[in-house]
């Protein structure tokens, strides 16, 4: 294991990634902080900013995390407010309420399925956010977390759909699965799903986008592994094997589908093992046999040779 995969390096991303992201972050908290201060007052805008700070990371910097989507982001925060008003309500020791608060939080958000990180920081202010927060009792919960996710979740909504490869809620992404082979087209994201729940741990990544990522992997490999010529059709083909492995084959044609994934070779053998033979394969799997290109008075030759020989 290398130190960048023991210290978990994210992958990269563009430029126009990181800016729009801080962009959106720096819209989302200036909403919440304008309103909560317009609805409250200046000192519980300040008191709430961090929990709305770690959300929009969320929603407006990895908008089709599962973490960042809208059931977390509204029920993560709004059960963690009422855990939290409840542990300050009822427990008096401040240390023990600050921990209990934000240990049954988890809890409550892993139950309900809506964990969402800054819900931990919700939960801790409604302890430790002092005497203006503590008075709010449990109408914390309405205003102004509610209203805080909110305003949140429309800055999110109304930004990140403005960009194509975004879309908030994730659910509305569409990736293109049409363009890959049949081996990972046989993948459904359902497969996917359950692979994901036998690890028995919250995975900030959507099966879809696991079913986009292995399809692009798979084209990846085979752009690196792909022969550096074209197949055509009339062209003549070997394996390059050694031995009685050894073989040529000449195309006989090639189906003119949209998908390349699904276009047809029509192949003879005109030496080597199974000669004489035809048959169709995918075209992808005809470029994975093919190892270099051999012209017709080379394949002759090595025929003519090879009966002189017998």
């Amino acid at each position: 294991m290398g130190l960048r995969q023991f210290m978990g390096f994210q992958a990269r991303s563009s430029l126009d990634e990181k800016v729009i992201s801080g962009l959106g972050a720096f819209l989302g908290i200036l909403s919440v902080f304008i309103f909560t201060d317009w609805a409250t007052d200046f000192e519980l805008a300040i008191s709430l900013l961090p929990s709305m700070g770690a959300s929009a990371v969320l929603v407006l910097a990895v908008p089709h995390g599962t973490l960042s989507q809208p059931w977390p982001l509204l029920g993560g925060n709004l059960i963690s407010a009422l855990v939290g008003v409840t542990c300050a309500s009822y427990i008096d020791n401040m240390y023990l309420a600050a921990g209990t608060a934000v240990g049954l939080s988890i809890m409550a958000m892993h139950l309900l399925r809506c964990i969402h990180p800054p819900g931990g920081a919700t939960a801790l202010i409604a302890v430790v956010g002092g005497e203006a927060i503590r008075d709010l009792g449990f109408s914390y919960i309405v205003l102004p977390t509610l209203a805080n996710c909110l305003v949140i979740f429309t800055i999110a909504m109304a930004f990140n759909n403005l960009f194509p490869w975004r879309r908030y809620p994730s659910s509305l992404m569409r990736y293109d699965n049409s363009m890959y082979s049949p081996e990972t087209s046989r993948i459904k994201v359902s497969h996917l799903q359950l692979a994901m729940e036998t690890l028995d741990e919250v995975i900030d990544i959507a099966p879809e986008q696991v079913k986009y990522i292995v399809d692009k992997a798979d084209e990846i490999m085979r752009s690196e592994n792909a022969p550096a010529f074209k197949i055509v059709a009339g062209g003549y083909y070997t394996n390059g094997a050694p031995g009685q492995a050894w073989a040529v084959r000449q195309v006989i044609d090639i189906s003119n589908h949209p998908n390349p994934s699904k276009k047809r070779v029509i192949y003879r053998t005109v030496d080597g093992a199974q000669k004489g033979s035809s048959a169709t394969v995918l075209l992808f799997e005809f470029s994975d046999w093919a190892r270099e290109v051999m012209t017709p008075a080379a394949t002759k030759l090595r025929i003519d040779n090879k009966r002189d020989a017998a």
